[in-house]
């Protein structure tokens, strides 16, 4: 059909003929049509509120119906992320899903967020899902291993995915759901779908949203940090799109501008986004579709966190005193310093990300269909900071009259992945008995390049290295390819009773020699009990309108760090020469973690399905869990990836949505979710390690523990203050809450809409670093009033606090102007209000959300999303925009 859901359907002879009607978000219809000459037949969809009728992609090789999966499978649709606005994925995720964390770690743009889903499934490997665009994986990375170091926050590849054009995106959590993609899966897999336009005459959409960025002040010790430091800037966004096509090609284009000037000195940032496809009926057989993504990202950086010439870590962490204290003649001559350092920060990253996919989708014959897909995602990144004599001059780090300590350091990385994946779908029916089967392959190849070069003693006014008198380079380069087979059957018994049963089989460069490909397998069932005759006699439609229940188990992996297999030597530079010393010490029998998961739940439906409720338990074991163990001290060697460990996730989930009210002229739906796991490791081979924080209190992994638990001493006070005992190296808690979860309402009348999102957590733990600073300088504490004499480290467990939170990510309002206000070529005109992070409620004075430190490293640039080291790093500033919307 075209946008409108007009339709024709020509030269068809004169009889009888089954029609399926379908459309996504609503129920399908299938009809009995009789044709007899011209025939006009009108059809009504229901809304799906319940998502029975989808189709899903993702995991299943091919599309398959929602209904006939064992697991489960959260989708964001167009018509969500239209009421959601957002600049970032991880944001647009962290508004709509119901059983996943994303806590964005900073509030300089562009930087990391921790996405967690179910536990922490590894201690080698980020929690970051794997992401595909139409079917070809992109870069996910939160850090480089040679980007420039601002003393805690990571950029991350997530943060410049462009969100122009997309029709849904599907998410899957793990478990037998992410099977099919083998040996990198384990944390479960994102995949967006792009807009293919419709048939009918072209029609645009211009959007534009401008407003104020600030800085958020709920959690400053001090007030005239805000005061010194913060300035409300300026965020313009333009948006256009387009769509359109005839019965053989459509197309869909979207593409946005924004500028952002940040909410203090050296925050700001220019992004420019475009994303089109085209799909073509090439004949009677085949399809092509092919979409292609450019976005370019240009972001200011700043020193902060773990960094002495951070201001922000500066201002909160008493270097200066209590400038609370200051009266207006030192309050002026303090932001006079910080704003004349300011001024000479020179520090950006620019950002290029290039996206295609092409796929043939090849309609061979009634039931049986194949596909095929190639794609490229390029992605590079280039960090410049030019410190120059002035700058160190305002730091104070060289005397007045320096001219020749500047330095520039240059960071660029290049990452090339590409897929290559094709894959053959049979239905059939059987009367009672349906089966869809699918076989395929897939291969996947990355490209990791980095360059770090420092040029030293370079005089004012130079920006490249030719003035340098030392110059010092360190590189980079890792190279991984990953295939595999799978299959998988689903088989239906009269469309209630569904069993589902596949395997991955993968091999990767990353194995040892003596690995032999890794079979991933998984096995399913489900039951709709709600279709049996006698449910539907027993209990009324208006009470209970959906059960199903299902179950399943499968197996999915993370590969080795690439290279850890081989044994490799370090090569160094020693006088004029070279000297040779130990370096990866190699594996032969080195093999992916292999996470093992066992899942249970029922869906419930009630009131004819105004109101659902999905829950989920799930056990997940990861056995083969990369762990550095050090080696034997005869054989000169440190320590190494080996598959030494356990690790243990065991969780629910429980979320549900409510049409609370639908009537002609309003409605309100609402949503909410909660969810808990613990996480433990069962088997470590060997003594505890760190994976972050500081030498005083660090996140370690330790047998019996989760992974990255607090360590650090505890100490005891008698009632008048004085430390009477410290518990050394204790366990002062963890990152994992008790409980998490989402919540939102969406309220409509007439032409008006209102949207609210949030989530919250309860009964994690951070450490609230930039109190360390304030002990240290002298800043009273009622916490330790007789403390004053004593080692930082031995109160470490002080600064271990209570990280619940409540937060209201967006308050969006909308309204579409009356239809006579406008003629002509203009179709509908909508104005609007929106309010980021508008509201805060939290435990303690402190953010919960931001990460000083704690993506820690077992070494070789892996990454272990814990998080939970709170310091000097800005929390996500407020935003209020206002929108107007037409569409043409």
């Amino acid at each position: 059909t075209d946008i409108n859901g007009n339709y024709t359907v020509s030269a068809v002879p004169n009889g009888t003929y089954n029609v399926r009607v379908t459309y996504i978000g609503y129920l399908r219809q299938d009809l009995t049509v009789t044709v007899d000459g011209e025939t006009n037949l009108d059809i009504y969809l229901e809304e799906d509120i319940a998502g029975l009728e989808e189709i899903i992609v993702t995991g299943q090789g091919q599309a398959i119906d929602k209904k006939r999966l064992s697991t489960t499978v959260d989708v964001i649709s167009a018509k969500d992320l239209e009421a959601i606005p957002a600049q970032r994925l991880d944001q647009v995720l962290q508004a709509n899903l119901p059983n996943s964390q994303i806590r964005l770690s900073s509030g300089q743009p562009g930087t990391a967020s921790l996405i967690r889903g179910r536990g922490i499934n590894s201690a080698l490997t980020s929690t970051t899902p794997v992401i595909y665009v139409d079917g070809v994986r992109v870069d996910n990375s939160t850090g480089a291993s040679q980007d420039i170091a601002t003393g805690g926050a990571q950029s991350s590849a997530v943060a410049d995915i462009p969100l122009e054009n997309i029709e849904r995106i599907e998410v899957i959590k793990g478990g037998a759901a992410t099977t099919l993609y083998g040996a990198d899966a384990a944390n479960g897999v994102i995949q967006i779908f792009t807009k293919k336009g419709v048939r009918g005459a072209s029609q645009f959409s211009f959007e534009s949203n401008i407003g104020i960025t600030k800085g958020t002040e709920d959690f400053l010790f001090f007030d005239n940090t805000a005061e010194i430091l913060y300035e409300t800037g300026t965020y313009q966004e333009y948006k256009l799109s387009a769509s359109g096509g005839n019965d053989n090609v459509t197309y869909s284009f979207g593409g946005s501008m924004l500028d952002d000037d940040g909410f203090k000195p050296n925050s700001g940032q220019v992004r420019h986004n475009l994303r089109t496809t085209v799909n073509a009926q090439l004949n009677d057989v085949v399809t092509y579709t092919g979409s292609l993504g450019f976005s370019s990202a240009e972001f200011n950086r700043d020193n902060n966190a773990n960094s002495s010439f951070g201001s922000f870590s500066s201002l909160e962490g008493a270097r200066f005193g209590d400038i609370d204290a200051l009266d207006a003649a030192g309050l002026d001559a303090r932001k006079d310093f910080i704003l004349n350092i300011q001024n000479n920060v020179d520090f950006t990253e620019n950002n290029k990300r290039f996206q295609t996919s092409h796929s043939l989708n090849f309609n061979i014959m009634e039931g049986l269909a194949a596909k095929a897909v190639v794609g490229v995602d390029n992605r590079t990144s280039r960090q410049r900071q030019i410190q120059t004599n002035a700058y160190l001059i305002a730091l104070g780090s060289v005397p007045a009259g320096t001219s020749d300590q500047g330095q520039i350091t240059l960071f660029e990385r290049d990452q090339l992945g590409i897929t290559i994946e094709g894959s053959v779908q049979y239905q059939k029916d059987f009367e009672d008995i349906s089966t869809v089967t699918v076989v395929g392959g897939q291969l996947f190849r990355a490209d990791d390049r980095q360059i770090n070069i420092v040029g030293s003693e370079i005089p004012d006014g130079v920006k490249t290295m030719n003035s340098a008198s030392e110059t010092s380079v360190a590189d980079f380069r890792r190279t991984v390819a990953n295939y595999g087979f799978f299959f998988q059957e689903n088989i239906g018994f009269m469309d209630k009773y569904f069993v589902e049963f596949g395997a991955r089989v993968d091999d990767n460069t990353a194995f040892g020699e003596e690995v032999d490909p890794q079979l991933f397998p998984k096995v399913g069932f489900s039951y709709s009990l709600s279709s049996e005759s006698f449910f539907q006699d027993m209990v009324p439609q208006n009470i209970l309108s959906n059960v199903k229940i299902r179950a399943n188990y499968g197996e999915a992996g993370n590969f080795p760090t690439p290279f850890s297999n081989q044994v490799l030597a370090d090569i160094d530079p020693f006088r004029n020469g070279q000297s040779i010393e130990f370096g990866t010490a190699g594996d032969p029998e080195l093999k992916p973690e292999r996470s093992k998961t066992y899942e249970a739940g029922i869906d419930l439906g009630f009131w004819n399905n105004r109101a659902n409720v999905e829950f989920t338990v799930y056990q997940t074991t990861t056995e083969d869990a990369l762990f550095n163990s050090n080696n034997a001290p005869s054989t000169g060697l440190g320590a190494s990836l080996q598959n030494v460990g356990e690790i243990e996730n065991n969780g629910w989930e429980l979320s549900s949505r409510v049409q609370v009210l639908q009537a002609r002229d309003y409605s309100l739906s609402l949503r909410a979710s909660i969810n808990s796991f613990t996480n433990e490791v069962t088997a470590s081979g060997g003594a505890p390690f760190n994976v972050g924080g500081f030498s005083f209190l660090g996140s370690w992994v330790e047998e019996g523990k989760p992974i990255g638990y607090f360590r650090g001493n505890n100490p005891v006070f008698d009632d008048a203050g004085n430390l009477v005992e410290v518990i050394p190296n204790d366990d002062l808690g963890s990152t994992i809450p008790d409980f998490f979860g989402s919540f939102g309402a969406n309220f409509n009348y007439k032409a008006l809409s209102l949207n609210i999102t949030g989530d919250y957590q309860s009964g994690a733990n951070i450490v609230n670093t930039t109190e360390v600073l304030k002990f240290i300088r002298g800043v009273p504490d009622d916490r330790y009033p007789a403390g004053a004499g004593n080692n930082f480290f031995d109160l470490a467990g002080i600064w271990v606090e209570d990280a619940s939170y409540v937060k209201v990510r967006l308050i969006s309002l909308n309204y579409d102007l009356p239809a006579e206000w406008y003629d002509g070529i203009v179709r509908k005109i909508s104005v609007g209000a929106l309010a980021i992070n508008p509201l805060n409620f939290v435990a303690n004075n402190v953010d919960p959300e931001v990460s000083g430190a704690g993506i820690g490293s077992q070494g070789g640039g892996t990454e272990v999303g814990v998080g939970g080291f709170v310091y000097g790093t800005e929390s996500q500033p407020r935003q209020f925009i206002g929108s107007i919307k037409i569409d043409f």
